[in-house]
């Protein structure tokens, strides 16, 4: 069985590695002589909401809140619930959504920085 550091380091390189992704995407878009790609303007709020919404998660599934890691089922609902928010109550504008995406990547990237690689995971096994 892997243990949750190992999952919480592979999460955090995971992360890197989108994050980068969608840097070097921007790059290539900007570059590009095709006037009609230009890449998507960022949204401060989206990337402060994204960020917050991705620490909150992997806070939450650390902690075991509500037994999402622990219980499958509560874990996919608490998912569903979180979707069913962001589609409802976030603008849906194209700047914030990629940056609520950018955000929550940054976030996690954050998160597991300090709670995984730094230092270890909070909760219990």
């Amino acid at each position: 069985m892997v243990s949750r550091r190992t999952k919480a380091v592979a999460q955090l390189g995971i992360a890197v590695l989108t994050a980068l992704w969608m840097v070097s995407m921007r790059r290539l878009l900007r570059s590009s002589d095709d006037e009609s790609h230009e890449p998507t303007s960022l949204s401060p709020g989206g990337i402060a909401v994204g960020g917050a919404w991705g620490i909150g998660q992997v806070w939450a599934y650390d902690r075991d809140s509500w037994q999402i890691r622990t219980n499958r089922r509560r874990g996919m609902a608490v998912s569903l619930v979180g979707i069913a928010v962001q589609r409802r109550l976030l603008p849906r504008t194209e700047s914030f959504r990629y940056s609520f995406g950018f955000g929550r990547v940054l976030g996690v990237v954050v998160y597991r920085a300090w709670y995984g690689l730094l230092r270890p995971l909070p909760g219990g096994d």
